[in-house]
C-alpha cells in the first residue's frame, strides 16, 4: 500500500501588524485579502488622519531619541522611555516628584520610526519654568538611561509654519497598524503606573 500521508505546511506565527506581515514571504500570507489589503487600500486616509492628530499635539520642544542598538523591540523601548520620563521628572521636580501635580511635568508623545535603528521622534510640552533645565540636561539624562543612545533636542520656534513642519516631520514614516500600535504618550504611561 503506498504512503498517502499528506504534507502540511506550517506557517510561523507573527504579530498581526503590517510590518510583521510584510516581512513574511508572500507564500506565508494566507489571509492577504483580509489582513493586509484593507490596510493598504486606506493607507493615505490613515496617514492623513494621523498627521492631523499630530498637528494638534501641544509642544514647544522637539527631540529625537536614538537608542543606537540593533533589533530592538518596541516594548523594551517603551520601558526605557518610561524610565527616562521618571528621571526627568525627578531632576526637574526633586525627590518628591511623584507627589507633585502632573501639570508640572513635561507631557510628550513619541512617534516610532525605523531607519537604520528604531528611534522615536518626540514632541514635548514642557512647562515654561522647566524649559531651560530640560533643554540643557535632557541629553545627559538620556545617556544615563541608554549609554549607547543619543538625544537630540531643539526648541520649536515661533516662526510661521515651523511648528507644523516639525510635526509633519515627526509623522513622516507611517504604517497604519505599526505606528499606531507603538506610539507612546506620557499620559498613557503615567496612567498605567
Amino acid at each position: 500500500m503506498p504512503n498517502t500521508e499528506t504534507n502540511r505546511l506550517r506557517i510561523r506565527a507573527v504579530p498581526l501588524t503590517v510590518d510583521a506581515l510584510m516581512k513574511r514571504p508572500m507564500a506565508d500570507i494566507t489571509n492577504y485579502e483580509a489582513d493586509v489589503l484593507p490596510l493598504l487600500q486606506k493607507w493615505d486616509e490613515y496617514r492623513q488622519g494621523f498627521q492631523q492628530i499630530i498637528q494638534g499635539v501641544p509642544g514647544n520642544i522637539y527631540a529625537v531619541a536614538n537608542f543606537n542598538l540593533p533589533s530592538l523591540e518596541p516594548e523594551w523601548c517603551r520601558q526605557r522611555i518610561n524610565f527616562f520620563d521618571m528621571k526627568v521628572a525627578r531632576f526637574l521636580l526633586g525627590k518628591r516628584w511623584s507627589k507633585r501635580p502632573d501639570s508640572e511635568r513635561p507631557r510628550w508623545i513619541a512617534v516610532p520610526e525605523h531607519a537604520k535603528f528604531l528611534h522615536y521622534n518626540m514632541l514635548f510640552d514642557v512647562p515654561i519654568m522647566h524649559q531651560e533645565a530640560f533643554f540643557v540636561h535632557a541629553s545627559e539624562i538620556w545617556r544615563q538611561v541608554i549609554p549607547s543612545g543619543q538625544f537630540d533636542v531643539q526648541v520649536i520656534g515661533d516662526g510661521a509654519g515651523e511648528a507644523a513642519a516639525v510635526r509633519m516631520y515627526s509623522a513622516k514614516t507611517f504604517h497604519p497598524r505599526w505606528t499606531i500600535d507603538n506610539i507612546i504618550t506620557s499620559t498613557e504611561l503615567r496612567r498605567n503606573a
